[in-house]
C-alpha cells in the first residue's frame, strides 16, 4: 500500500514542487519519468538540484536517459553528464547521435571529457569500456588511520568505496585489494597493506571480452 501511495503521490509533485520531488527515492524518481512523455521527462529531471539529477541519470532503469540528455540546452546535458558516474557517462553518451555527442563533448569540464575519451577509446564490449575511473586507491605505506581519512576526502567523486586498491607507492602497480569493512575493523596504526588479505587481486585485461 505505501508503495502504491508514493507512486499516486508522485505526478502531483512533479507538476508543482521540484523540491519535494527531489526529496523522493530515486527509483521513484525514475520510475516517474519513465512514464512521461520524453519533453516532460526532461524539464522535470531539469528542475532537481544537479547532483539528484545525476543519481537519477546513474540508474540502469532509466529509459532512453541520451534522449533526455539530448532534450535539454546543451549546456544543461553537458552538467548533467559531468555529474554522473564515469562508466555510466560513457554508456549514455554512446547512445547520443553523433552531432550531439560533439556538440556535449566540447562542453564538458576537462576531467569529465578526459575521462570519457578514456573509456570511449575501448571497444563497447570489453571490459575497459565497462569499468569505472572513479574508485579508491592508497599508497601500500599509508596507515588504516590515513586511508581511511584519505576516504573521507574523496567520498563524493568516487562511484564505488567497497573496496581500495593498495598501489606500490613508486610504481603505482596494483599489489592487493581490501575491503572496506576489513579496514574500518583492523587497528589503526596497521599499513593498509598488512591489513588486506594476502592474496593477489584478480585482475582481467581492459581489452577482455
Amino acid at each position: 500500500m505505501e508503495n502504491n501511495l508514493v507512486q499516486n503521490e508522485l505526478p502531483a509533485i512533479a507538476a508543482g514542487d521540484s523540491v519535494r520531488l527531489a526529496e523522493q527515492h530515486v527509483p521513484d524518481i525514475v520510475e516517474l519519468l519513465n512514464q512521461m512523455p520524453p519533453e516532460e521527462a526532461a524539464a522535470t529531471l531539469a528542475r532537481l538540484p544537479l547532483e539528484r539529477a545525476a543519481e537519477v541519470l546513474d540508474q540502469p532503469g532509466l529509459d532512453a536517459a541520451a534522449g533526455l540528455i539530448e532534450a535539454l540546452p546543451q549546456d544543461t546535458g553537458a552538467k548533467l553528464l559531468g555529474a554522473m558516474s564515469a562508466d555510466r557517462r560513457a554508456d549514455v553518451f554512446r547512445d547520443l547521435p553523433l552531432p550531439a555527442r560533439g556538440n556535449l563533448i566540447a562542453r564538458l569540464d576537462a576531467e569529465s571529457r578526459a575521462t570519457l575519451e578514456q573509456l570511449l577509446a575501448y571497444p563497447e564490449s570489453t571490459a575497459g569500456a565497462l569499468m569505472t575511473t572513479e574508485f579508491v586507491s592508497a599508497p601500500s605505506t599509508w596507515t588504516v588511520a590515513e586511508t581511511l581519512e584519505h576516504i573521507k576526502r574523496v567520498e563524493r567523486t568516487r562511484e564505488t568505496v567497497y573496496a581500495i586498491y593498495v598501489l606500490d607507492p613508486r610504481t603505482k602497480k596494483l599489489l592487493r585489494a581490501v575491503s572496506l569493512r576489513r579496514l574500518i575493523t583492523s587497528a589503526p596504526q596497521m599499513t593498509v597493506l598488512q591489513a588486506a588479505v594476502a592474496r593477489r587481486p584478480i585482475v582481467v585485461s581492459p581489452q577482455a571480452d
